[in-house]
């Protein structure tokens, strides 16, 4: 890892530590388990540059033991440690993230996208999309915005970020039904993810381990993955 790429891993894994309500050096190559109040509601997991850590009441704590880094990183494998305990909500994520800017496709100037930063734009998009793509993509709950207009002006593609702990910008996108397969999101995922490391922020993508586009794109787009979260809601 050269010296920009552990300057970024250090700055997520504080960002990380911080969500978690930890401390900055909880999060440890050898798992830390941390012990939770008898009520808490759920179990955490939570590996960042090879170095983890595990939440949940003491029971919990004590059983995820005996697992695994590997297993613990999944639905299945935190389901099985709250079978008895009314688990539920279980879900995995990817995290990947890049410490440099993307290179621009080339193209001549005529046909440069056009882009527009209203929400209404998002708004439409979101209108003309499939509800189950639209609640993976949580366009809006961002606070910046890139949609790319055809020449009719209707938005075809969004990609949307929000800062997350002040360091981090947490991307996502969304493409039209009628417009995939053309670019079009790797286009504005490359635009907002630049900008983002414009405002000093490091790009992150969390990409649900059903949610095999999002994984795609960020890979095409060449984030690389740093990471494992997954969690379970317990009674």
């Amino acid at each position: 890892m050269d010296a920009t790429s552990a300057h970024v891993a250090s700055i997520l894994k504080v960002a990380w530590a911080r969500s978690l309500g930890i401390g900055d050096r909880d999060i440890a190559a050898t798992r830390t388990n941390i012990v939770l109040p008898h009520d808490s509601n759920s179990l955490t997991f939570l590996s960042v540059f090879g170095e983890s850590v595990f939440l949940g009441p003491e029971w919990a704590v004590e059983r995820a033991r005996e697992v695994p880094e590997d297993e613990l990183g999944t639905e299945r494998g935190l389901l099985g440690i709250a079978k008895d305990r009314g688990a539920h909500r279980a879900r995995a994520e990817t995290l990947l993230f890049t410490p440099d800017y993307l290179p621009p496709p080339s193209m001549h100037p005529s046909e440069a996208p056009l882009i527009s930063r209203d929400r209404d734009m998002v708004d439409r998009l979101v209108r003309a999309s499939p509800p189950d793509d639209v609640e993976a993509a949580d366009l809006l709950d961002q606070s910046q915005w890139f949609t790319l207009l055809a020449e009719d002006m209707e938005p075809v593609a969004c990609a949307a970020y929000t800062e997350w702990q002040g360091f981090v910008a947490n991307m996502t996108a969304l493409t039209a039904p009628t417009a995939r397969r053309r670019g079009y999101s790797k286009t504005v995922s490359l635009i907002a993810t630049n900008v983002a490391l414009d405002e000093g922020l490091v790009p992150q993508w969390r990409a649900h381990r059903t949610n095999a586009n999002a994984w795609h794109l960020a890979d095409a787009l060449g984030y690389q993955k740093f990471g494992t979260l997954a969690t379970v809601a317990i009674s």
